[in-house]
């Protein structure tokens, strides 16, 4: 693969979810984001690229970021698919192809959801939450009018947060186009390289810390003068306190955490309100 494919997998590949529908999911980004490899591999034998076509409009739906390791193995096996000799060698390839698709889609998603969505994006939540709060942000409580910090610190948190999640995503995404592409099944077209599951592991317990330590922080801050106003904190304090519990009965009955949200966002705003 050379660098100008590497680059236009990579650039395409932030289009993936376009045309997303319920009855294919992602079909369409994904054929956009193959489409100039195909069109380049293709280009002696248009009359087999309708047919190529209608594989890869095919059902595909995987985690975005790590759909790029499903984008450099399919390329290189299409590659394979282009060079059989024989019949028998081509429906092997062809087979392998669909083997690799239906694979590597259900890995990558499932390693994708528990890392991206499951971890990382909480991580970077409790990051800006963490900062907010050492740079004296009163996340629980309304501060005066002259005592409210400048709002540079607001965005800034923010943007430390959305650098944060976008850095790793980028550079998944950027390496898993040339590992899918270099190496084949038996490393499981690059995922083996990294030890996902530590990773995860580790990310969630360095969270729990910096929860932790983000609570304890803003009960010391908030608490260490008890006096009548402080009951706005305690009361919001407590909600979340409460709902963090819920949450963990919420998992082990299966009972979506959408509700959850719903009923935390209308008891937040009740709350607000009086």
């Amino acid at each position: 693969m050379t660098f100008k494919q590497h680059f236009t997998f990579f650039i395409r590949s932030f289009f993936l979810q376009t045309g997303w529908n319920y009855m294919k999911f992602q079909n369409l980004g994904f054929l956009f984001v193959m489409w100039p490899f195909l069109k380049g591999l293709y280009k002696n034998d248009k009359d087999a690229l309708p047919s190529v076509l209608s594989r890869y409009l095919a059902t595909f739906n995987t985690q975005p970021v790590m759909a790029s390791f499903c984008f450099g193995a399919l390329a290189k096996q299409e590659e394979l698919i282009t060079g059989a000799k024989t019949l028998p060698q081509f429906n092997e390839e062809f087979s392998q192809w669909i083997s690799i698709k239906r694979g590597l889609t259900i890995t990558t998603a499932s390693i994708g959801d528990r890392l991206f969505w499951g971890t990382l994006k909480p991580f970077t939540l409790l990051l800006a939450l963490f900062m907010w709060i050492t740079l004296g942000i009163k996340v629980f409580e309304i501060q005066p009018e002259q005592l409210q910090p400048p709002l540079a610190y607001t965005f800034m948190a923010c943007i430390m947060a959305f650098i944060a999640f976008n850095a790793i995503a980028l550079l998944v995404k950027w390496q898993g186009i040339k590992i899918g592409y270099a190496t084949d099944e038996r490393a499981c077209f690059g995922l083996t390289k990294f030890d996902w599951n530590r990773t995860i592991y580790n990310a969630k317990r360095i969270g729990i810390v910096l929860a932790v330590a983000m609570i304890l922080f803003g009960f010391y801050n908030y608490l260490k003068d008890a006096r009548a106003s402080d009951l706005q904190f305690i009361t919001r304090a407590t909600i979340v306190v409460f709902f963090v519990c819920i949450s963990f009965i919420t998992r082990r009955l299966r009972i979506p955490n959408l509700y959850l949200y719903l009923a935390a966002v209308l008891v937040f705003n009740i709350a607000c309100f009086f």
